[in-house]
C-alpha cells in the first residue's frame, strides 16, 4: 500500500491546558512532514520527518534535553508506534552507546520492542506528549 500525496500545512498543536505538543507540518491536524514534538517540560521530544504512526527519520531526546537517538525508524504496519531501525543511540548523559542496525522483536499484536541495543528501553518514552495523536492509516483512506 502506498501513501497518497497529501497537502500538509504548518501548525502549532497545543494541549487543552496550553502546553505546546507539536509545531511543524500537519495533515488532518496530526504531525505529517517536518516538525518537532515536545515534552510537557518544554524540551524537544522528537524532531524530523513525521508520517504515519510518528517519526520516520530524525532525532529523539530525553526529557533532560540530551539526544537519545538519531537515525531512521521503521514504519510499523501493526499495533504500536514506529521503532528505530538504524542510527546512533546515546545514554542520558550524552555518551554514544550504540551505532548501527537495531534488532526489533514484535509482541503478539505487532507492538515493537528493541532487542539490540538492550539498554534502549521502551520505544515510546515515559513523559512523551500522550495527548498528541499521530497520523494513522484511516486518516489517509
Amino acid at each position: 500500500m502506498s501513501i497518497p500525496e497529501m497537502k500538509a500545512e504548518w501548525k502549532r498543536i497545543v494541549s487543552d491546558n496550553g502546553i505546546l505538543l507539536y509545531e511543524g507540518y500537519t495533515f488532518n491536524n496530526k504531525p505529517y512532514g517536518k516538525g518537532t514534538t515536545y515534552f510537557s517540560n518544554g524540551n524537544r521530544y522528537q524532531e524530523g520527518q513525521f508520517g504515519i504512526k510518528g517519526l520516520l527519520s530524525g532525532k529523539e531526546y530525553y526529557p533532560n534535553g540530551n539526544l537519545r537517538f538519531e537515525g531512521e525508524f521503521r514504519l510499523n504496519r501493526a499495533y504500536g508506534p514506529n521503532a528505530p531501525i538504524s542510527g546512533a543511540f546515546y545514554d542520558e548523559e550524552g555518551r554514544l552507546v550504540f551505532q548501527g542496525k537495531f534488532q526489533l522483536r514484535y509482541g503478539g499484536v505487532g507492538y515493537p520492542m528493541v532487542v539490540m541495543p538492550e539498554q534502549y528501553g521502551p520505544v515510546p518514552q515515559a513523559g512523551r506528549p500522550k495527548e498528541l495523536k499521530y497520523l494513522m492509516w484511516e486518516d489517509i483512506s
